[in-house]
């Protein structure tokens, strides 16, 4: 667990001796408040999540006992280090402890690295849970951090001394028209020389300051080389040319914060979608207050046209609510009771009525925000290389410029000219545009993915989806929609469709069966009355014997009906088989004399089909089903689907094995799961895609890449994104590798060309002058920089 080093603002906790255990605390709570059956403290994430029945407690109790608990572990947790046993928490003000003898049987404990829980065994289903944060880091949204602050002062401060250098250089310009004699001329000459300086001074200051520091540390920098030429020209009389140097110097990097300030911006554009203020129902009147104020568990009421302040639940009410800024969906979803809704999104139609479930600064929308802010703290491959070769690449040149200056100092030639190309030198092969190159561009993309739904947790993992040559999709929740439906009820022997779904339901009512709960769902939707079984005999893997009215209805395989021995007839086992080889699950029904057929099926996403040909058009030479289901079902899905290959029956180690396969077969390989049982595939892959669903706390943890939505649709536009940001990268390493090898060309070979240079691009002295080289350089340095930030506008569908 991090270390947290700011004190925590909250109220004492009783009760909360120095020698208590994290786990003596929480079963201390759990008996305080009967309404919370679980708690669990994340100390890597610094989150509790409290689990409770929201009817048994009020939200006033559930955010004080949070708090208070949050405001406790915040104070007195300084680190989480792994060790063989629980109990050994070093560093810090608590220790796992146990639970006492006498509650042992109530609770289920978690206690493992990192994270620590309690549960009631007896908690009842359908309880209610919110994640509330409990460290000091300030939330996304709120006052900017000391680190921002500085931040953005500096990004003030660079503009001002870019002006200070640009008056200077144009007050040194104007004195050099300037015309006098005798003594005027020497005060002229040195104002001149003094506005030349401050110029150059001003331009450079941070560059000064950075090379410093560098040194300091015995470490080069790309800025050294930029000071070293500036005082070498100001050294043999170039003040002018120094004071240009520095001045072109300090515009680049202006400009090089503004733009890069536009990806920040473009990101935290995202958390002004959450309104500032919410409508809160409190003692029966609706009030309006901060959203910052919303207690976990307190109603929200949210009218038509209004975007939704915080994540929470409706519990009254129906809508469309617009999720695309968050998730890229273009069409409104509907949401009514017991659906979720997100901070961010807007309400459309009808005013409903949410449960909030987070804190403003802990929304699904804040921790996106989050997580996309340390991706791109993140460096890629191709940035952290271009980084450590920029160390040794300095080094290399500043020795270049040394031999420049040495070798026509040994042949006796002057000492200004061998200077004046050796400065020139150190311009022209400095790498600012080659080390911009791809984090401008990475940035970028991983700020335009968050506002289309999907979320990159690291430049190299955008950068791995560039080079994904093979795509494997598990099945259900990937490719399917995760959830059985009847598909076919048919009837023999004379009985009606509508009765044998009623018996059926009538059967599977209790069971809580996927297979079961998609009958009832049925029937319910086609309006069948039916009456719960009053007896109900399970036989494991094969089917269920119920009393439904007085009556026997049995609901199953063949097997089943083998074991009660009772003879199938033959057309219903035909089929029977018929509907299994369409990949469809099928189950026979029977009540007294009369037989039925019903089939379900977790249907194919309606957008796959598209998405896999999509996926083909942008160069993925591969597509591959990988399912723990039966091989007849997924061969059914492969067909509708239209991938390449497809493996059934496989366990996770057998799909970690193919993962590997593929690899061997096709280079980089994406897996795209739900985020949940398909996490060792998902580590095994070059770049793990989890189908998110919207805020899904697993997914956001276990995947490289979350799609957001839980839309398939957005699978293509990553890659294609991805894609682009690669070609962009190489763009941009082109046109920065091509400017430094002119430029340096020009510096050695630039009197034998067989053409003469334009006097623009020369010194007084003939050689490359020194303001032309460095408006190449910088020249480059903005071009790559905007180049890069052309991803910004990348949008799904474009």
């Amino acid at each position: 667990m991090r270390d947290m080093h700011e004190p925590a603002r909250g109220p004492e906790a009783p009760n909360a001796a120095p020698g208590d255990g994290c786990l003596e605390i929480l079963s201390e709570r759990l008996r305080a408040s009967p309404g919370v059956v679980a708690i669990e403290a994340n100390f890597r994430e610094s989150t509790l999540l409290v689990r409770y029945e929201p009817e048994r407690i009020t939200p006033e109790r559930l955010n004080a006992m949070a708090d208070e608990v949050g405001a406790l572990f915040a104070r007195r947790v300084t680190s989480c280090e792994h060790h063989p046993t629980p109990g050994a928490c070093e560093e810090c003000g608590l220790r796992i402890g146990h639970v006492p003898d006498a509650e042992q049987d109530l609770y289920h404990v978690t206690a493992e690295h990192e994270r620590v829980g309690l549960a009631r065994r007896d908690a009842p289903a359908g309880s209610a849970e919110v994640v509330r944060p409990f460290s000091t880091r300030k939330p996304w949204g709120a006052t900017l951090s000391p680190a921002e602050e500085e931040e953005r002062a500096r990004g003030r401060a660079t503009l001002v001394l870019t002006a200070l250098s640009l008056a200077g250089l144009v007050a040194g310009v104007i004195l050099d028209h300037v015309g006098a004699g005798g003594s005027a001329t020497r005060a002229l000459s040195a104002a001149r020389r003094a506005a030349y300086f401050a110029s150059a001074l001003a331009g450079g200051w941070f560059a000064l300051r950075s090379s410093a520091r560098a040194l300091a540390r015995l470490r080069f920098d790309v800025n050294l080389l930029m000071v070293l030429a500036a005082v070498g020209a100001a050294f043999i009389g170039y003040v002018r040319e120094a004071a240009v140097l520095m001045f072109l110097f300090s515009l680049s990097n202006t400009l090089e914060v503004y733009t890069m300030g536009r990806t920040r911006r473009a990101l935290r554009s995202l958390l002004e979608l959450r309104p500032a203020r919410a409508r809160v129902v409190r003692q029966g009147r609706e009030i309006e207050v901060a959203a910052a104020d919303v207690l976990v568990g307190e109603h929200v009421v949210v009218r038509p046209g209004e975007a939704v302040p915080l994540d929470g639940v409706v519990v009254a009410g129906a809508s469309l609510v617009d999720q695309s800024r968050l998730t890229g969906e273009s069409v409104p979803v509907a949401r009514a009771t017991g659906d979720r809704v997100f901070a961010g999104t807007l309400n459309q139609e009808g005013a409903i009525e949410a449960r909030a479930t987070r804190a403003a600064g802990n929304s699904t929308l804040a921790r996106v925000v989050a997580l996309v802010k340390e991706a791109q703290e993140q460096k890629s491959r191709t940035e952290a290389a271009a980084e450590w070769v920029g160390r040794y690449y300095t080094l290399a040149v500043m020795i270049g410029a040394a031999l420049l200056l040495l070798v026509p100092l040994a042949q006796h030639r002057p000492f200004a000219g061998a200077l004046y190309r050796a400065m020139t030198l150190l311009v022209v092969a400095s790498p600012c545009a080659l080390v911009i190159a791809t984090p401008a561009t990475i940035l970028s993309a991983i700020a335009a993915a968050a506002r289309n739904g999907v979320l990159f947790k690291g430049g190299r993992h955008l950068e791995a989806l560039g080079r994904v040559r093979a795509v494997a999709f598990d099945k259900t929740g990937t490719l399917t929609q995760g959830r059985f439906e009847v598909t076919d009820v048919e009837a023999l022997d004379g009985a009606a469709p509508q009765d044998v779904l009623r018996w059926a339901a009538g059967a599977e009512a209790r069971s809580p069966h996927p297979l079961a709960r998609a009958v009832v769902r049925a029937a319910e939707a086609r309006g069948l009355d039916f009456t719960p079984t009053s007896r109900l005999v399970s036989h494991l893997g094969k089917g269920l014997v119920a009393e439904t009215g007085g009556d026997a209805v049995e609901v199953g395989t063949p097997e089943l009906f083998a074991a009660l021995g009772v003879a199938a007839p033959g057309p219903a086992l035909e089929r029977l088989e018929q509907l299994n080889e369409a990949g469809r699950t099928a189950m026979l029904v029977r009540r007294g004399r009369l037989w039925g057929v019903i089939a379900a099926a977790d249907e194919v996403r309606p957008a796959a089909p598209a998405v896999v040909a999509a996926l083909r058009r942008q160069g993925v030479t591969s597509v591959i089903l990988l399912s723990g289901d039966s091989p007849r079902t997924v061969e059914a899905i492969a067909r509708r689907t239209q991938v390449d290959r497809h493996h059934g029956g496989l366990l996770p180690e057998d799909k970690v094995r193919a993962l590997g396969d593929l690899e061997s077969e096709h280079g980089a390989v994406a897996m795209v799961g739900d985020g949940v049982n398909d996490a060792p595939a998902l580590a095994r892959a070059t770049v793990g895609i989890a189908m998110g669903g919207m805020g899904s706390d697993a997914a956001l943890e276990s995947a490289d890449v979350v799609l957001m939505g839980d839309d398939l649709s957005a699978l293509p536009y990553a890659l294609g994104l991805a894609r682009h940001a690669r070609r962009v990268v190489i763009q941009n390493i082109a046109i920065a590798s091509a400017m430094m090898v002119a430029l340096v060309g020009l510096v050695f070979f630039g009197h034998h060309l067989p053409f003469a240079l334009p006097a623009w691009m020369l010194s007084d002295r003939g050689n490359l002058g020194l303001p032309f080289a460095v408006s190449g350089h910088e020249g480059s340095t903005v071009l790559v920089i905007l180049n890069g930030l052309r991803l910004l506008g990348e949008r799904r569908g474009t």
